[in-house]
C-alpha cells in the first residue's frame, strides 16, 4: 500500500489529537470503573496488607463505611471522586500505562478477564495492579496490588444500619 500525500493531514491530526488517548486495554480499565459508578448499589472489602480492613457500601444514594464494628455515613460521594480521577487520567494528568490483559480467572464463580495496568499519580511511586473484570457485565469484581486487596459485590448486601 502506498501513502498518498493528501492522507498527510489526517496522519497528522491522529497524531496531535490523540496526544492524551489511553491504549484500548487501558480505557477497558477505566470502562470497568464507569460501569460500577452507575451501579445502584454496591460494596467492596478492603484489605490492606494484614493491618487494616474496610468495607464500604453505597446503598440508597449514600454511602458508609466500616472500619473495625462501627458503620458510619461518608460525607464524600465516592463515584464523584472516582469520576474525577478518571477524567484526569483520560485528560493526560494522571498517566495509566502498561496495560495488558494478562489471563482469565473467576471470582465468586463470576468469570473475568485480568488486565493489569500501572497508575501514575503527582507526587507519588507509580503503582501496579491487577482488575478482574466480568466478561458477562463489565463490573470489577476484584482489585489487586501492593498490599491491597479490594473485593466488590453488586447483590447480596443490605445498607448498614447507623
Amino acid at each position: 500500500m502506498r501513502f498518498h500525500p493528501l492522507n498527510l493531514p489526517l496522519v497528522f491530526f491522529l497524531a496531535t489529537s490523540s496526544a492524551f488517548a489511553l491504549d484500548p486495554t487501558c480505557e477497558k480499565v477505566l470502562k470497568a470503573a464507569e460501569t460500577r459508578i452507575n451501579q445502584p448499589t454496591w460494596q467492596s472489602i478492603t484489605e490492606l496488607g494484614d493491618k487494616m480492613r474496610m468495607e464500604v457500601v453505597k446503598a440508597n444514594g449514600q454511602f458508609y463505611r466500616r472500619a473495625g464494628e462501627k458503620w458510619s455515613k461518608l460525607p464524600a460521594n465516592i463515584d464523584d471522586t472516582e469520576r474525577k480521577l478518571i477524567a484526569q487520567i483520560r485528560n493526560g494528568e494522571w498517566k495509566m500505562t502498561n496495560c495488558k490483559v494478562v489471563g482469565n480467572d473467576t471470582v465468586n464463580g463470576i468469570p473475568v478477564t485480568v488486565i493489569s495496568s500501572r497508575t501514575e499519580l503527582k507526587n507519588a511511586p507509580p503503582g501496579d495492579m491487577k482488575l478482574y473484570i466480568g466478561k458477562s457485565d463489565g463490573l470489577p469484581y476484584r482489585q489487586v496490588g501492593s498490599n491491597l486487596k479490594v473485593e466488590y459485590r453488586y447483590k447480596g448486601f443490605v445498607a448498614p444500619k447507623l
